[in-house]
């Protein structure tokens, strides 16, 4: 991983597999990593699996120029194409989400596991959300088995990490760290209904 990208935007895509679709949906991410290496101004570009029927994208961008060109591309008119017959209920509006980085982290390294999780802040808490998310930065610096951390919102009060790491023991590592604990710590104070169920562990299946 470069740690000198400049990331500043990106997308998150959920999409749900049609029952018996799910290998198929599976094989058209991993794909479509061929697509991506090639378009320079797709930063950072991860296809990764929630559970056995839903999966998901996550790419970053530079500037809008970068993010436009994307969803201009062929990942995205593969994607389009075929969600009708691979996809429940797909909806390009509602689906592919524009988001803002606040902070990013890599280190080198095989990117095989990960987390997504996903938070709401409290009316008021926004600030206190971001600062704390900004914090997060420098605590997973220390964490050598976490590869690549990044931070992001998704709308006005909601927010999200992103991390991979080359296997279960790294994971667990950054479960037990710093990072996750003082976001159970402070997550009474700053969340909306946050809980343990919201920390959701995913495959990576390719990444750019």
């Amino acid at each position: 991983m470069d740690n000198t990208k400049n990331e500043n935007i990106g997308l998150l895509v959920i999409m749900k597999a049609k029952e018996g679709k799910e290998q198929e949906v599976k094989e058209f991410l991993l794909g479509g990593l061929s697509l991506v290496n090639a378009e320079t101004k797709t930063e950072s570009w991860f296809a990764f699996q929630i559970d056995e029927q839903t999966f998901g994208i996550y790419d970053t961008f530079e500037a809008e120029e970068g993010r436009q060109a994307h969803l201009k591309g062929e990942v995205a008119k593969a994607l389009l194409a075929n969600a009708e017959e691979l996809l429940e209920g797909f909806d390009p509006s509602r689906d592919i989400k524009t988001v803002d980085v606040q902070a990013s982290n890599h280190k080198v390294g095989d990117q095989n596991k990960g987390l997504l999780v996903i938070m709401k802040a409290k009316e008021g808490k926004t600030s206190a959300v971001e600062d704390f998310l900004q914090a997060g930065k420098s605590l997973v610096s220390s964490e050598p088995a976490t590869l690549s951390w990044y931070a992001f919102k998704i709308n006005e009060e909601t927010y999200a990490i992103f991390d991979t790491f080359a296997d279960d023991a790294g994971r667990d590592a950054h479960l037990t760290g710093k990072v996750a604990a003082a976001l159970m710590e402070n997550a009474p104070v700053i969340l909306e209904g946050f809980d343990a169920s919201a920390i959701q562990k995913i495959n990576i299946l390719a990444s750019k």
